[in-house]
């Protein structure tokens, strides 16, 4: 199966500072000031084994925050026939991070601990492995989103906020592989992706923990995104989304909420034009 996806990835800027020498002298720390001096390395590399396959993980100890808008997001474009839909494992049309018109604590979504995953299965042969994928995600997600999505390839559960209605990836018949939220087997979907015009991640107990998008040659059960949570669904091969915790539909009319910069204040000059 031959993936054609296109990668929107993160940035991150290093900025070195330079100092004069200084010299000196060592010396020891009574046990009082050592118990007030903590600190975590700002990355973390983990390995793990679940079901015959490696994991190694690198995860970022850092919160970050974001506002921005993506555009025709087509991601594994390729020929699946059980369901070939618009051709794309995951077609999302517009995708915001934040929102305007809501005051300042909604410009932003909060994001915490990113992390990047290779999945590799062990060969019989010593020091040679064949990589199966990897994953992105987020151990934490909060913030107002903007979604127009046509399909997407996942697990995913979406509350309706104005009531008690789900829509569950799990309830279609072919286990969501490129779903648009209007087929859930015997029963009616209580409302497709087409109409979602935006999405609220967290609530008041927390953020949503478990927001990965992989890519993998064949399916994958991965170890749980999060400490305390259970083992997502398994991933299935091509492209992948997992997202069900705290994840709710802000409304169901398709409309997409405004998410312009901010209006920066006039230059000031000083009188006279100087």
């Amino acid at each position: 199966m031959r993936i054609q996806s296109t990668l929107r990835g993160l940035l991150f800027c290093l900025t070195l500072f330079n100092g004069s020498a200084v010299r000196a002298q060592l010396a020891p720390l009574p046990d009082a000031e050592l118990a007030r001096v903590w600190g975590q390395a700002m990355v973390a590399i983990t390995n793990t084994n679940l079901n015959g396959l490696d994991f190694s993980r690198i995860t970022l100890n850092a919160d970050l925050k974001l506002s921005a808008n993506f555009s025709n997001l087509r991601l594994g474009e390729y020929h699946y026939a059980p369901r070939n839909g618009s051709g794309a494992d995951i077609d999302i049309g517009r995708l915001q991070f934040g929102r305007s018109d809501l005051g300042d604590a909604q410009r932003t979504v909060a994001l915490s601990n990113p992390y990047f995953e290779l999945v590799y299965r062990p060969a019989s042969s010593a020091g040679d492995r064949e990589i199966v994928g990897m994953r992105l995600g987020f151990e934490g997600v909060s913030g107002a989103f903007g979604l127009r999505a046509s399909q997407i390839s996942g697990s995913l559960a979406i509350a309706d906020s104005q009531s008690a209605a789900v829509l569950d990836s799990r309830q279609d018949p072919l286990g969501g592989k490129r779903w648009d939220g209007s087929v859930c087997g015997a029963s009616a979907c209580p409302f497709s992706l087409a109409q979602i015009g935006s999405l609220q991640a967290g609530d008041a107990a927390g953020p949503s923990r478990d927001l990965f998008l992989s890519v993998l040659k064949s399916a994958v059960q991965f170890p749980a995104a999060a400490a305390g949570m259970a083992a997502p669904d398994i991933a299935q091969a091509g492209l992948w989304m997992n997202w069900r915790d705290k994840l709710s539909a802000g409304n169901l009319n398709a409309v997409l909420p405004p998410n312009l910069p901010p209006v920066l204040p006039p230059l000031m000059t000083k009188p006279g034009g100087g």
